[in-house]
């Protein structure tokens, strides 16, 4: 066999064996998922958004909490908003894979590693943490990537 005949052969050979992943990745969509889509004011930013298997929640931040100075029930409120977006997605908190956790003062990690622990008790997901400034005085903004 020529050098020409055996590229070509490969050439057939890799593109045949790459065709269902073609075929599939064509049929992908992204998918804007709202778990409130009346929300006011609507944000410039989606929600969540699926794409695939996986879903990808935006941060969901504490200034809704019933007690917006305590970071333990800002931690819990702002889980229990991704948890809502999650539903929707069709998916759940044990499906997460990676969390970004962004508070606003790292003094609060203790307190709100305690609720994320209880949150995430069996097996917990990749996690970065992070103190970050946060818009509309929340104390805490999580966001996370999960499976559907």
């Amino acid at each position: 066999m020529t050098r020409r005949m055996l590229a070509s052969s490969a050439a057939a050979i890799g593109a045949a064996a790459f065709t269902p992943f073609a075929r599939a990745a064509a049929t992908v969509r992204k998918k804007v998922l709202a778990a409130n889509p009346n929300a006011t004011p609507k944000p410039p930013y989606s929600p969540a958004v699926a794409y695939g298997n996986l879903v990808f929640v935006s941060g969901k931040a504490s200034y809704g909490a019933p007690d917006p100075k305590d970071i333990r029930a800002c931690t819990k409120y702002a889980l229990e908003e991704v948890a809502k977006e999650l539903k929707n997605a069709g998916s759940s908190m044990e499906n997460v894979l990676k969390v970004q956790v962004f508070l606003r003062n790292i003094e609060d990690y203790a307190a709100m590693n305690e609720v994320f622990a209880a949150t995430f008790v069996k097996e917990p997901p990749a996690r970065t943490t992070i103190a970050a400034i946060i818009p509309r005085e929340s104390l805490v903004e999580i966001d996370v990537v999960a499976y559907i």
